[in-house]
C-alpha cells in the first residue's frame, strides 16, 4: 500500500455530509503525512531507520540541522493535533472547514517531501 493511499480515502471523506467523514478525513490525510515523513527520513543520510512513534518522526524533524525539515517537523505536529482533535475531542464539533484546512496542510508536506525527492536525484 501507498501512503498516498491514505490520502485518497481522505479526499472521498471531506466530500460527506457527516461529521464522522470530516473527523476520518483529518485522520486519513494525517496518517498519509505521517508515514511519507517517515519514509523521507530513513532515506536521509546517516538516519536510517528512525521507528513508528509519531513523537520520534516529528522530534527527529524539528531537531534536525536543515530548516526545511524544521518547517516540515512543525507542520507534521500541526496536523497531528488536528487527526489528534479529530479522533478524540468527541464532545467538540468538527467541522468540513477543519478537515478541509488539514487536508491542505496535508498538501503542503507532500509538496515539500517530493522536493527533497528532487533533491535526492540530482
Amino acid at each position: 500500500m501507498d501512503a498516498k493511499d491514505f490520502l485518497s480515502s481522505a479526499q472521498q471523506s471531506v466530500q460527506g455530509r457527516q461529521e464522522v467523514d470530516y473527523r476520518n478525513a483529518a485522520s486519513r490525510g494525517y496518517y498519509c503525512a505521517f508515514h511519507v515523513c517517515k519514509t523521507l527520513l530513513e532515506k536521509l543520510p546517516k538516519q536510517g531507520i528512525v521507528g513508528d512513534s509519531h513523537e520520534k518522526i516529528i522530534a527527529e524533524l524539528l531537531s534536525h540541522s536543515d530548516n526545511g525539515l524544521q518547517k516540515l517537523g512543525r507542520q507534521l505536529e500541526q496536523a497531528k493535533i488536528l487527526r489528534h482533535r479529530a479522533d478524540y475531542q468527541l464532545s467538540v464539533k468538527f467541522t468540513q472547514y477543519e478537515a478541509r484546512k488539514s487536508l491542505t496542510q496535508v498538501q503542503r508536506i507532500l509538496a515539500t517531501v517530493e522536493t527533497y525527492y528532487l533533491k535526492f536525484k540530482s
